[in-house]
């Protein structure tokens, strides 16, 4: 049977090479050994060992200087990544290679690229996942030498790979990727521990020398208890500095401090929470004033009853409640009436 499915990979390899050549078009050089693997270290590629990531994770990792040729940089591309993002737009590159973008919720960016069955040596490892790749995305889309937009979410495994930059199209800030992309799904359903953001509030409001909290918390899309979530925050105006403060049942506060100099305005401030290779975020408005929250002093007016009974402490306190009154202690005392109760209320100006 193994014979089997290799007769029919060779077999689609030859035929997507007469068709490369039918349409005049190339395979790739740079790093080709490594973005096919056909390398001498492809074998530590744990492809039996998928990690899920997201791309706020991939792109701040560090790339390696100057870039290997021929060989790989450990353990980034020699790791296979499951990557939900959406697909914002592709394109059929030179090299005929599928170019795709995917972007995360906050607006990150990389490439995966899905390599042409005929550019990959049918010894290399991954060339039957390659094929299939492939197979589904034009099951999806017709590419060609144009940009097209998708916008649409999918699921992309691929290797870990580190590209020359030359000013691509999405490229991600150390130009990582994932070339080859191994397996492509469209549309995929709920994700296993899937988590949503919330915040107590749309809105903060700071001002110069002042703290403000926000409550934030974490919830499953699935129903029952969300993932262990790492929140940060990001966005934030020159003197202003955060603290994430745990609070009870997972949820925690964001605490903002301004200093005596802030700018007057409104900020988007991005809350993300990071948990099982995903990120989810919410955006608050921070409104901010550089002039010092000001405090008057309140005034107020005072009232003393007396009472016969516990029940009518009660009455009055509900009576007197409903005029905006407050009550601020109730003393029993020997005498009658025995009971004294004291109230206050603002002074209305």
């Amino acid at each position: 049977m193994r014979d089997i499915r290799n007769s029919a990979v060779v077999l689609l390899v030859f035929a997507c090479w007469f068709a490369l050549e039918a349409r005049g078009q190339s395979c790739g050089k740079e790093r080709w050994s490594v973005k096919t693997g056909t390398d001498s270290g492809v074998s530590q590629v744990g492809l039996a060992n998928p990690q899920t990531a997201n791309i706020t994770d991939l792109i701040n990792m560090p790339a390696p200087s100057p870039l290997p040729g021929d060989t790989r940089f450990a353990p980034t591309e020699d790791t296979v990544f499951v990557v939900n993002a959406t697909l914002t737009d592709y394109k059929l590159e030179s090299d005929s290679d599928y170019h795709l973008v995917l972007m995360d919720d906050q607006g990150n960016t990389m490439i995966a690229e899905i390599p042409s069955p005929a550019c990959v040596d049918p010894s290399s490892p991954f060339v039957g996942q390659i094929a299939n790749a492939r197979a589904e995305f034009d099951a999806q889309f017709t590419a060609n030498s144009s940009f097209q937009t998708a916008n649409i979410l999918v699921q992309v495994t691929g290797v870990g790979f580190f590209d020359f930059f030359h000013n691509q199209h999405g490229v991600a800030p150390n130009v990582i990727e994932l070339h080859p992309v191994l397996d492509i799904q469209f549309n995929p359903g709920p994700i296993a521990n899937d988590f949503v953001v919330s915040t107590a509030a749309t809105a903060m409001h700071l001002h110069a020398n002042n703290s403000a909290s926000l409550g934030i918390s974490a919830s499953s899309t699935q129903g029952g208890a969300a993932p262990n979530v790492r929140f940060s925050v990001s966005g934030l105006p020159s003197g202003i500095s955060s603290q994430i403060v745990p609070g009870p049942n997972g949820k925690v506060n964001l605490v903002l401090s301004a200093t005596s100099n802030v700018p007057n305005g409104t900020f988007p401030v991005t809350i993300t929470g990071l948990a099982k290779g995903r990120s989810r975020s919410q955006t608050v408005a921070l409104n901010l004033s550089n002039a010092p929250e000001s405090f008057e002093p309140q005034r107020w007016e005072y009232k003393m009853i007396t009472a016969a009974s516990e029940q009518d402490v009660i009455a009055e306190a509900n009576k007197l409640g409903a005029q905006d009154w407050e009550m601020v202690s109730a003393v029993r005392v020997t005498g009658t009436p025995p009971w004294r109760v004291f109230f206050k209320r603002a002074v209305k100006e």
